[in-house]
């Protein structure tokens, strides 16, 4: 339980990293799509369901936003959750709570706050971003520290 403890820790993190690719790939994209194609992006384009509004990183946005954002990185965080229990990963359940509640702001708060209150919001979705890549890589790490540490059972002092 230890090694996919371990796992699901890296997977988190590599799945920030993904959410920070995808978003800036489609920004760039929507930026050469307006400046090199004359596209518009104005609210009849954000409500429109069936326009031709194809630009070369649109599928960023749904990577961001669906698959990773709110599928893939929460399922993958409360699986860790449920792994730390069995795991006996020093200080694993901890770790674990303790992604819970960013992504749970991370996924519902933030994005909520930077659309009805103000888009300083999406500064602080981002500064929540990199804290949830940083605790994922120290829970992950915990658990290699725990699995090579010898137990003090096995040492004996002579």
């Amino acid at each position: 339980m230890r090694k996919t403890y371990r796992f699901l820790g890296y997977a988190i993190a590599v799945l920030v990293v993904v959410q920070a690719f995808a978003i800036a790939r489609a920004f760039f994209g929507l930026s050469n799509w307006i400046n090199n194609d004359g596209g518009v992006v104005d609210k009849a384009l954000l409500e429109c369901t069936d326009c031709d509004q194809e630009f070369t990183a649109e599928w960023g946005f749904a990577i961001h936003m669906f698959f990773n954002g709110l599928m893939l990185i929460p399922l993958t965080t409360l699986v860790m959750l449920v792994v730390s229990f069995f795991a006996k990963v020093p200080g694993g359940v901890k770790m674990a709570v303790g992604l819970v509640v960013p992504v749970a702001l991370q996924v519902i708060v933030l994005p909520m706050l930077a659309r009805e209150v103000g888009s300083g919001f999406g500064g602080l979705h981002g500064l929540n971003a990199l804290l949830i890549l940083g605790l994922a890589v120290v829970a992950a790490r915990r658990a290699e520290v725990g699995s090579t540490a010898p137990s003090s059972a096995a040492s004996v002092v002579v």
